[in-house]
């Protein structure tokens, strides 16, 4: 029984110091500007568009993912559309 316990506590803890990334490409007050942004971005690249709100904001990020070398690889496409968008850690919610 300890043995089962322990390698669940030993399995969580690899889920849980799993690093996953994001592409943040921004931060909007007003609902149009968002929409505007967010027509900017080719088809490919606006399947992988998340916004969520937060307070009086709308937050504009891509899906989450834990292979980073994409997102590298895709920041340029990004980039083309905005000029300050970047990489970032996300945290598990």
């Amino acid at each position: 029984m300890l043995r089962i316990l322990s390698t669940i506590l030993i399995l969580s803890s690899f889920a849980l110091s799993a690093q996953n990334y994001t592409v943040r490409v921004g931060v909007f007050k007003h609902k149009s500007n968002l929409v505007k942004v967010i027509k900017k971005f080719p088809p490919a690249l606006r399947k992988t568009l998340r916004t969520y709100k937060r307070r009086h904001r709308t937050y504009l990020h891509t899906m989450p993912t834990s292979d980073r070398a994409t997102l590298v690889k895709l920041l340029p496409a990004y980039r083309k559309v905005l000029k300050d968008v970047y990489i970032s850690k996300t945290k598990l919610r």
